[in-house]
Order: structure tokens, then C-alpha cells, then sequence
């Protein structure tokens, strides 16, 4: 054996593996090559490939070129320490196209993520399938959507669009748990250009047009910031549905006083986020699909060391009522929380159901219900704080006792009853009206006597809808402690 030959042979498809002209090109178009990718990703040394050389082999007697190699590379390493397992499709090589072998290597990756219980991460750029392969490419997609399926609610899947992801890719993509998107990048089930022959929006398929109608969780500007929110959505998430540790290592007081809230909340329109800064650890959060149904935000953040999921009215935001699109998006995340054992905390704020989205034909219905269902379903520890309004069903759908919050709190100033009062008056007080003609002020009258008596969080705590009436000052405390105590809800919740 020519054993020196042979080395020279290795050294030549190592060379192939990252083409020098190919690096170049891709870098010419402002894109980076998936092992540059994979190296901003993991922490600094830790990447390892798998199945480099899958069809970069001998043809006959000589080696094949560049294009023959597959436009995926996969591999494992550490994202601050802790193993995840990611893919990238690689413009150098042959414009990322997918194919049969390339579907093997992503398959491959899935079960060994299975094995290790450890998070997945996708990272898209690729101008389709190799048409060649006729059946055996769409063969393909099927298995990684199946290995993508078989996964869903054991590990964490993230998956980063960089460019192209249209057809099956975007199918791929949708399956993941969490979708990251960058400015530059395109995503839609059809060719863009199909889209608009048939009349789309010019900006269709563009991380803005993602990002409200909520096909995305998040944008970025490019590759860099895409991985830096990615790293941050995975450092409130466990490796798997089995993990108890934690991640998030921000330090802050249990037992901080939040007297801002009674200030915040004075505004009836005030925003929901400056809430969740006041009672998450060093006030950081990462929101979620925060372009699309603004009037509920969905985020992640710790209270006192404890990842969790945040689903919040904002009433900045058409004074925070529940719209089909909003009530999904919400739906959606406790979902997510209770896949992975995230308690989740409920800021409700809401004055009831926005029946502009009804009207317009929206399934609000449906929507909500299927958030009602999630409530009630979860089994992770729940724990919700009415904050300001909530107004007939939109109280009870909000997380409450009855959906089966393990805890619920009422700040001094809440405001809940079946009906807002304006309508309240108008139909149980119509007799002190005098009349539909009753002047202005009388109504305004009755509407604060109304509020005052017959909206309290009294009568809510008297019926065991709330658990306590709690000062704004010891909101974080209060929460810090439910969560503490509801530590132990996921071993035993079903025993």
C-alpha cells in the first residue's frame, strides 16, 4: 500500500471540503459558508463534523470535484457549554441543494440528538432540491420532516433562515420550534417570483411580512445577530422535556419590591412589557413573534432563577383584547412551556374579545378556544396575576382557577366582572338610567358606581377566582414564591 499516495489523496478532500473559490464566491454575495456558521454558533474549538465525506469520494480513479459534494454539513458541539447538535445548508456547495444523501446526514443528526437529548438547530439557505434525483430527493424531505416530527416536544428545535428556504425547506423550517429569520433572507411555501405572478405582495416571503403575520418568532439583521437571539431563546429552554437544570444565570432579589407597577398600571393603556422588566431578573426578557398580534406578548424570562414563559395582554396595544391571531400565538407558546416543563406566568390585562377580528371573518372562536384547551390541559405549574382589566370571558380563558391556574393573584387596583361597566349599566342598571336619553353624566355616574362596587378583585377573591389580593409592591416576591413552591409540579403532577 502506497501509504503516502493515500495521505496526499486524504489531504486533497480535506481541501475539497471548504473550496477556496467557492468560500470566495459565497463571501462575494455577503454570505458565509455553513463551517463559518457552524464555528460563530458553538463555543469557540467545540465543533465536530459528522459525515464530512459522505460522497466526497473516489469516481473511478480520480476524486469527484466540489460540486459533488452535499450542501449540508452536520455536526454537534457547545452553545455555552452544553451540547446541541445543528445543521447548516451551504452555499458553496452547490447553492445548499438538498438531496438524498443530504437528507441521510440531517436524519443521522436527528437520532443522535434523540440519544443525547440535546437541542437541534436548522440553519437554512438552499435553492431547492437536486430535480435530478427525481423521487428519491422528495423520499428525502419526507424522512427529515418525520425525523423533525418524531422530535417534537423531547428537544428544543430552532431553526435560522440566512436566504432561501421556499418549497419543502420551508416546510422543514415551520416544523421547528422556534424560527429565527435575518433581513436578507426569503420564506415562503412557493417561489417568490410564482407569488407574484399570481398577484402576492411585493414584499411576500420577506422577514417583515413573516414577522407580522407570525410565520417567524423572531428577525435579526444578520447571521451574527441571528445567533446571538437564537443563543439567547436557548439559555431559557432545557436540553429536553426531561431536564430540570437551569440555564439563565442572571442574579437578582427574590424578594425585590416592584412599587413601579402601581405607576405603570395607573394608565389604562399602559404596556405590558415595562410589567414583565419590572418582575423578570435584571429585567431581561426575550419576547417572541413580537411584530404579529401585538396585543398579547408572549416571552421568556426567569423570576428568581426560575426560566419561564410570560403570556401577557398589552393594553397599549387596542387595550389589549383577544383577537384570533393573538389568542394562537398564546396557544402556541404555553404549548411550547409545557413541552419542556416551563411554568408559565399570566399578566392579565385585557377588556375582553376584539370583535372587529370576528367580524371580519377571523376563526376568533376557534383561536380561543384552543387556548382555553391549552390552559386547561398544561401541566406545568401556572400562576397568573390580573393586573388591570378583565372583563367577562376573556377573564376566565386568561389563565384562570377555573382553566386550572395552580395560583392566582389580583393587584389592589384590578378590575374583573362579566360585563365592562358601560354595558353593566346598560343592562342590569337600566331603570336608574331614566331612559336610553339619560344625560351623559349620569351615565358616567352610574358607570363609576359600577366599578367601583361591582368590579373589585374582592368579589373575585370572595367567589375563589383569586387566591389573594396582593400590593403592587410585592408582585415579583409573590410570583418568586408561587414558582418556588410549584417547583416540584412536573414529577409529581402525574402520580
Amino acid at each position: 500500500m502506497d501509504l503516502k499516495k493515500r495521505s496526499e489523496m486524504l489531504e486533497k478532500a480535506k481541501e475539497m471540503l471548504s473550496e477556496k473559490s467557492e468560500t470566495e464566491n459565497a463571501h462575494k454575495s455577503g454570505k458565509k459558508t455553513a463551517y463559518e456558521l457552524m464555528n460563530i454558533l458553538f463555543d469557540e474549538g467545540t465543533f465536530v463534523e459528522n459525515g464530512a465525506y459522505i460522497k466526497a469520494c473516489a469516481e473511478n480513479t480520480g476524486l469527484s470535484d466540489t460540486s459533488k459534494y452535499e450542501g449540508v454539513v452536520c455536526g454537534y458541539g457547545a452553545i455555552d457549554g452544553r451540547l446541541v447538535f445543528a445543521y447548516a445548508q451551504d452555499v458553496s456547495r452547490i447553492n445548499g441543494a438538498f438531496s438524498k444523501a443530504a437528507s441521510d446526514k440531517i436524519v443521522n443528526l436527528y437520532e443522535l440528538a434523540r440519544k443525547n437529548g440535546a437541542p437541534v438547530i436548522s440553519m437554512f439557505d438552499s435553492i431547492g432540491a437536486k430535480i435530478a434525483e427525481g423521487i428519491d430527493v422528495l423520499l428525502g424531505y419526507g424522512k427529515v420532516m418525520r425525523a423533525s416530527a418524531k422530535l417534537k416536544g423531547i428537544v428544543p428545535q430552532i431553526a435560522i433562515i440566512f436566504g432561501e428556504a421556499c418549497g419543502a425547506n420551508a416546510l422543514i423550517a415551520s416544523m421547528a420550534d422556534v424560527c429565527v429569520m435575518t433581513e436578507r433572507a426569503q420564506f415562503s411555501l412557493s417561489p417568490v417570483n410564482v407569488l407574484k405572478s399570481a398577484g402576492a405582495k411585493e414584499n411576500i416571503g420577506s422577514a417583515d411580512f413573516n414577522a407580522k403575520k407570525g410565520y417567524v418568532s423572531d428577525t435579526a439583521k444578520d447571521e451574527n445577530d441571528a445567533v446571538e437571539r437564537v443563543k439567547r431563546i436557548l439559555s431559557f429552554l432545557p436540553s429536553n422535556k426531561l431536564d430540570r437544570n437551569v440555564y439563565f444565570g442572571e442574579k437578582d432579589n427574590a424578594n425585590r419590591e416592584t412599587p413601579e407597577i402601581a405607576e405603570i398600571s395607573a394608565n389604562p393603556e399602559f404596556d405590558a412589557h415595562d410589567i414583565i422588566k419590572a418582575l423578570a431578573d435584571a429585567g431581561i426578557y426575550k419576547e417572541l413573534q413580537c411584530e404579529h398580534a401585538k396585543a398579547m406578548i408572549t416571552a421568556f424570562a426567569a423570576i428568581n432563577g426560575i426560566p419561564c414563559g410570560i403570556v401577557a395582554n398589552n393594553p397599549s396595544e387596542n387595550k389589549g383584547m383577544i383577537c384570533a391571531g393573538g389568542a394562537g400565538k398564546a396557544a402556541r407558546f404555553i404549548k411550547l412551556c409545557d413541552s419542556f416543563g416551563l411554568p408559565v406566568l399570566t399578566l392579565v390585562a385585557t377588556n375582553g374579545f376584539n370583535d372587529e377580528c370576528e367580524a371580519k371573518g377571523k376563526p376568533a372562536s376557534e383561536s380561543v378556544s384552543a387556548l382555553a384547551s391549552v390552559y386547561a390541559k398544561a401541566k406545568i405549574p401556572l400562576v397568573t396575576v390580573n393586573i388591570g382589566e378583565a372583563y367577562g370571558s376573556a377573564f376566565t380563558v386568561m389563565g384562570s382557577k377555573a382553566l386550572g391556574a395552580d395560583v392566582v393573584y389580583a393587584l389592589e387596583g384590578a378590575k374583573i366582572g362579566v360585563l365592562t361597566p358601560p354595558s353593566a349599566v346598560a343592562m342590569l342598571w337600566s331603570e336608574r338610567l331614566y331612559g336610553e336619553n339619560a344625560p351623559i353624566e349620569k351615565r358616567k355616574e352610574l358607570e363609576s358606581e359600577w366599578e367601583l362596587y361591582m368590579s373589585t378583585p374582592l368579589l373575585a377573591a370572595n367567589a375563589g377566582a383569586a387566591d389573594d389580593i396582593i400590593p403592587y409592591a410585592l408582585v415579583r416576591a409573590k410570583v418568586a414564591s408561587a414558582l418556588e413552591m410549584l417547583s416540584m409540579k412536573n414529577e409529581f403532577v402525574n402520580l
